[in-house]
């Protein structure tokens, strides 16, 4: 038996707002208890903390200000790709990123998308995937972007334990957590290390393997996304036990970028151990607040989405708004 069955124990489409899933956002927002989980609708945009450099206090100084970002590179990536979470709610804010997706797209296409969970609101049912990934990205899925998902909380409700989603085809999932390399320059080549941060999970073996898959990589970038953070300022905060899992293991492989969701903004910190810890949940739910922590670089509470541009011997990291203006940008390098 797989891994996975032992784990029972836009054009116009983008204007198309499903009723329901307008009445799961309304009713999600309103409420203060979901799934156990309390939804805070935040402001639009939280306050910014300490940037990490001059450099990144110069971009967000311009980008605060309203002025167009000046630290840009002409030189063109091996490889670029973007990255969503926490945005199967079929809502107009899910919309709007959708819509700021595929117009970036047309002015620089991205190859794939990483998908980092919570993909389907509220109990992950695999038959409101037409409503809720279909048609927002239709203009992507059109143009062959594929989307690279794995499981959020809510992800495995209603779903068989998730596994409804891991059969479906449209978000490339193989297992609970799988690996797969995209590049074709050797310099430029990303192994993706894609888990499954659930409290269910079967940790001892996904440890196993992740600590394993890892020492065999040969790649020279390594990005490893999930759906729950080690670190954020946000509703759902810090995950200690979480972080004794994993960041010991990103430390020892010398990982650059951990990404996930579940708090719903955006977070990116300073690097810890080498590697640079980044909340990309903004896809479309309902925003929370977030404070920001010491080790916080930059932090907004709007919904959004990234890109990240990946060269030699540089990734460049930014976070994109529903207007299309970048509003957070970071040069990320091999720890």
């Amino acid at each position: 038996m797989k891994r996975r069955q032992l784990l029972f124990t836009f054009g116009g489409a983008l204007l198309g707002i499903p009723i329901i899933g307008s009445l799961i956002y309304d009713a999600i927002a309103k409420s203060k208890t979901q799934n156990q989980t309390s939804y805070e609708p935040a402001a639009t945009k939280a306050p910014v903390a300490k940037a990490a450099s001059i450099a990144d206090a110069k971009v967000n100084a311009e980008v605060n200000s309203g002025a167009e970002m000046t630290l840009e590179t002409t030189e063109e990536p091996l490889l670029r790709f973007a990255a969503i979470a926490d945005n199967g709610f079929g809502s107009a804010d899910q919309m709007a990123v959708a819509k700021s997706m595929w117009e970036t797209y047309q002015q620089k296409p991205y190859a794939f998308v990483l998908m980092a969970g919570d993909n389907i609101y509220s109990y992950g049912e695999i038959k409101l995937a037409k409503a809720y990934f279909e048609d927002p990205y239709a203009p992507l899925l059109k143009e062959n972007v594929k989307f690279y998902a794995v499981l959020g909380n809510h992800d495995i409700a209603k779903t068989n334990n998730g596994l409804d989603q891991i059969n479906y085809k449209p978000f490339n999932m193989s297992d609970r957590y799988y690996t797969f390399t995209k590049g074709e320059v050797a310099e430029g080549t990303v192994e993706f290390f894609a888990i499954d941060t659930n409290s269910n999970a079967d940790w001892e073996t996904q440890l196993a393997w992740l600590d394993l898959q890892l020492t065999k990589s040969k790649a020279p970038w390594k990005i490893v996304y999930g759906h729950h953070p080690l670190y954020s300022s946000g509703r759902h905060g810090s995950d200690p036990k979480l972080a004794a899992k994993l960041a010991p293991l990103f430390a020892k492989h010398k990982v650059p970028i951990y990404l996930c969701g579940h708090d719903h903004g955006y977070e990116r910190f300073n690097p810890i151990d080498g590697t640079t810890y980044i909340v990309n949940g903004g896809g479309g739910a309902p925003l929370y607040k977030f404070t920001g922590l010491p080790q916080t670089a930059f932090v907004s509470s709007q919904h959004s989405f990234m890109t990240f541009d990946v060269y030699q011997d540089k990734i460049i990291t930014k976070a994109i708004a529903t207007d299309g203006k970048v509003f957070d940008r970071a040069i990320i390098t091999k720890v």
